[in-house]
C-alpha cells in the first residue's frame, strides 16, 4: 500500500522514523524535538543521529513525558567503496540496545573519527580568515560536533557576514561548495559492519533513502546483494522532492521512485520503513511528519 503523494499539500504521517537533533547534525535538541514532533500529533517517532546514540536517552524521557513512543536508533555513515558501487550508503539501526558493549566501542571509533574530521574543517575555515574556535563549536554540540554547530558559531562569532545556514553551506560547509573545506573522515565503517553491529545489539538494518545514490550505478544490485548480506529493510517512504537536488521532481515521478522501492522490498522480503529526515532548519524545506507511515503500515511492521 503506498502512501499519498508528497507534494506541496503535504499529507501528515503520525509515524515519523527518521530524525536528527543537535546530537548530530539537526538544530532541535532531543527534548525540543521530542516536544515538537507531540505538538504535532506524531505518536512515534525515532531519533536516528549520524553514528550517534547520546541524544537516545534524553529523547526516551521527553517521550515518555510527552505520551510519544521513541524507537533507540542511530543512522551509520559508510565507508565509500567504489570498486563495490557502495558511494555514500547509510544504514539506519533500529530498536537497539544502547549499552551494548560492541556498539559502543564501534561508535567511539566513529566518534573520535567525525570529532578529528570536524576539527580539520574548521582549520579550514580559519585559514579563511573566520573567527570559529574549535572550542565554542564542540562545546556546543555538546557530544558529536556536525556542521550545523559550525554554521550556528560562523554565524554568531562573524556577525552580518552570511543571511542563514544555508549561505553558509552553499558557500563553505558542502561538499560541493564554492570554497569547499569539507574533509573525508580517517574511519568509517563497512556496509555489512553496520548490519551486523546493529544486529549484535538487539536491532534491525534498514538501508535509508535508497533514491537518493545518485552516485551508485545499480541501487537495486546494491540492494540485493545487501539483502543477502543480512539487511532487514528498506526506508520507503521519503520526501524526495523536498530533498537536495531533487527539488524538481514532480509528484509522479516521486510517487514512481516510492513505488518501485516498495515493489523491489515485497520481493525480497524486506521490511518497509518511512521518515521524513527532518533536521531542522539546516534542511527548510523538510518538515516533521510529511513522510513516514500511516497506522496501517505501522502495523503491518509489527515493532
Amino acid at each position: 500500500m503506498l502512501n499519498q503523494p508528497i507534494n506541496k499539500s503535504t499529507p501528515f504521517f503520525p509515524i515519523d522514523l527518521q530524525h536528527h537533533s543537535t546530537r548530530s547534525d539537526g538544530t532541535e535538541t532531543p527534548t525540543e524535538l521530542v516536544a515538537h514532533a507531540a505538538r504535532l500529533g506524531i505518536r512515534v517517532m525515532a531519533l536516528t543521529d549520524h553514528d550517534s546514540v547520546l541524544g537516545v536517552e534524553e529523547a526516551l524521557a521527553a517521550g515518555a513525558e510527552h505520551g510519544v513512543r521513541v524507537i533507540p536508533a542511530l543512522e551509520f555513515s559508510t565507508t565509500s567503496e567504489p570498486d563495490r558501487d557502495f558511494l555514500d550508503i547509510n544504514v539506519l539501526a533500529y530498536g537497539i540496545r544502547l549499552d551494548d558493549p560492541d556498539l559502543q566501542s564501534m561508535l567511539q571509533e566513529v566518534i573520535d573519527s567525525r570529532i578529528a574530521q570536524k576539527i580539520q574543517q574548521i582549520e579550514r575555515l580559519q585559514a579563511y580568515g573566520f573567527d570559529i574556535p574549535v572550542a565554542d563549536v564542540l562545546a556546543l554540540a555538546g557530544g558529536v560536533p556536525g556542521r550545523p554547530h559550525m554554521a550556528q558559531i560562523l554565524m554568531e562569532r562573524n556577525p552580518g557576514r552570511f543571511a542563514d545556514m544555508q549561505q553558509v553551506f552553499q558557500e563553505y560547509l558542502a561538499a560541493d561548495a564554492e570554497n569547499s573545506t569539507y574533509v573525508t573522515r580517517a574511519f568509517s565503517l563497512r556496509v555489512e559492519e553496520c548490519i551486523e553491529v546493529a544486529h549484535r545489539a538487539g536491532g534491525v538494518a534498514v538501508l535509508a533513502h535508497p533514491g537518493l545514490y545518485d552516485r551508485v550505478q545499480d541501487v537495486d544490485g546494491v540492494v540485493r546483494r545487501l539483502t543477502a548480506a543480512g539487511l532487514d529493510g528498506l526506508e520507503i517512504w521519503y520526501p524526495y522532492g523536498h530533498s537536495r537536488g531533487l527539488t524538481h521532481l514532480a509528484p509522479h515521478e516521486e510517487q514512481a521512485m516510492i513505488r518501485h522501492f516498495s515493489d523491489l522490498a515485497d520481493a525480497l522480503g524486506l521490511l518497509k520503513t518511512g521518515g521524513s529526515d527532518y533536521h531542522g532548519t539546516v534542511k527548510p524545506l523538510i518538515h516533521l511528519g510529511m513522510a513516514g507511515l500511516n497506522e496501517e503500515q505501522w502495523a503491518e511492521l509489527g515493532w
